[in-house]
This record gives structure tokens, C-alpha cells and sequence, in this order.
């Protein structure tokens, strides 16, 4: 199964996966599956580890229950996921495996679809031969390309809810979502305004784990300042010389529309 989690910002869907992903990495019955069918393999001839649970994702979690061990994920490389192929070197991946994508639009890029190569395609057409299931969270599904979305079912989450305890930690997380079964119903469900009740199943999910104390959810953050080093805000370093600061933020507001020099220079091979 495919699923893609998808919401505005800052709404919980990153959270959402996490929790998915959290309970599957302690799930006995996945866990025994994976291991008998690798055992299974290495009886025929393989050579191959035996991991302590099947969940692997684009970013680092820790995985929490109250009274077993933690445990991490593996890291993947989305763009590296698909069938053994000359181009690109693969993710040899798990029987059961469970795999999270957080911010899929970037690999799996709609406007980008004539480029979306056949190896990568037909591994998410056939995933379910190798008992996978595949978690995807965007802010809207449209960005992610039509071959995948035709292939999956969609969480939107509608509103997360925290409770807290005396010392002001979160003691349980509830997401309202909506339930969409297949892309036919999202697509109806998107031109009707989101409003067609036809097309999905309001659902509560629930749990006493604080997953955002998992994953780290401004893992981004570092972009933002990636190339600034050395750099201070625009009201100081950015005054040309000869200039006050008071100058050059008067500048910026009189030219905040301009468009800067260079925006759509075409990138050289």
C-alpha cells in the first residue's frame, strides 16, 4: 500500500507518518514476517543481515514504547529506491519493509514526470510483490507525480490535538483526518471544494507516545541559513556603503516588487 499523508504546513502530517512508522517498528507480527522471510532466502543461499524491525525512512527517528528498547531507523535515499538498474546504485530493500517519505514532492516531483525513470516506476507499480508499504507526506498531493498518486490511498489531516500534564509535557496526540481510499475519490473529492462526504471517512487516530519527541521537525531549518555564513540580517550588512541602514530599508520597501536580476537565468548543462 501506498499512502500519501497530506496537509498545510505545520498541521501534523510529518507527525502522523511518524506515529505510523513508530508503531510499526515494534509490531511483532511484521517483525516475525520479515525475519522468517529472510531466513528463508538465506536458507536458498543468501547471505543476509537479520534487522530488529522493518522500518526504514528519509529522516533520523527514534523510535519509542513504554517498556521496550529504543530503537532508530534505517536512512534511505528516495531517489535511490526502484530495481537494480546501470544508472542509479539501489537500496536493497526489506521483505515487509516500511518506508516514510517526508517532503515526497521533492522526489517524487509532478512537474517532472516525463523524466521519472521506468526502474523507479515500476518498482512502486509492483511494490506489493515484496509486502511494502510506503508512507508519503506533502502539502498537497497534486505535486506529487500522477503514476504514484494513482497507485495510493490518501490521510488528509484536518487538526492535531495535544493534552499535557502537570509539568507541561504532551501526554497524548489526536489527529482528526479524512480517509480517501484512491485517487478517483481524491479527485472528486478535490473539485467538489473538499466537500463531497462520498468520497471519504472522517477518522480519529490516537496515541499516548509524544512522536515529536521522535524526529526532529524543523529539520530544515539548516537551509534557510545555508550560504549566509559570515552574513548578518538585510537592515545592516545589506546597506551599500555610503549608505545608513535606514537608506537602503527605505530602498527595499519602495522595491519590494522588482524582480532581482538573474531570477530566471537559465541554468548552463
Amino acid at each position: 500500500m501506498i499512502t500519501i499523508i497530506f496537509a498545510p504546513p505545520r498541521t501534523g502530517k510529518t507527525s502522523l507518518m511518524t506515529h505510523f512508522l513508530n508503531e510499526f517498528s515494534y509490531d511483532n507480527n511484521r517483525i516475525r514476517s520479515m525475519q522468517n522471510e529472510i531466513m528463508r532466502k538465506n536458507f536458498m543461499g543468501f547471505e543476509l543481515t537479520i534487522p530488529p524491525h522493518p522500518v526504514s525512512a528519509n529522516y533520523d527517528i527514534t523510535f519509542r514504547k513504554f517498556r521496550y528498547p529504543i530503537k532508530k531507523n534505517r536512512i534511505i535515499n528516495p531517489y535511490r529506491l526502484g530495481f537494480k538498474n546501470p544508472h542509479v546504485e539501489t537500496h536493497f530493500n526489506l521483505p515487509y519493509e516500511v518506508i516514510g517519505i517526508t517532503e515526497a514532492q521533492k522526489y517524487l516531483n509532478s512537474r517532472m514526470s516525463k523524466y521519472f525513470p521506468d526502474w523507479q516506476s515500476r518498482w512502486y507499480e509492483q511494490h506489493g510483490h515484496n509486502n511494502l508499504d510506503i508512507f508519503l507526506d506533502t502539502q498537497r498531493p497534486m505535486l506529487i507525480d500522477v503514476n504514484i498518486r494513482e497507485l495510493s490511498s490518501f490521510i488528509e489531516v484536518i487538526r492535531l490535538d495535544k493534552t499535557y500534564n502537570d509539568r507541561g509535557r504532551i501526554n497524548s496526540l489526536t489527529w482528526l483526518v479524512r480517509r480517501i481510499p484512491n485517487s478517483q475519490l481524491f479527485d472528486e473529492y478535490m473539485k467538489s471544494g473538499k466537500r463531497d462526504i462520498d468520497c471519504f471517512t472522517e477518522d480519529v487516530i490516537m496515541t499516548n507516545v509524544d512522536v515529536f519527541h521522535c524526529y526532529d521537525s524543523q529539520s530544515c531549518k539548516p537551509k534557510f541559513y545555508a550560504g549566509h555564513f559570515g552574513e548578518d540580517y538585510d537592515y545592516e550588512t545589506a546597506t551599500p556603503p555610503g549608505e545608513t541602514p535606514e537608506d537602503y530599508i527605505k530602498y527595499l520597501q519602495e522595491n519590494d516588487d522588482e524582480l532581482p536580476a538573474n531570477f530566471y537565468c537559465k541554468k548552463v548543462a
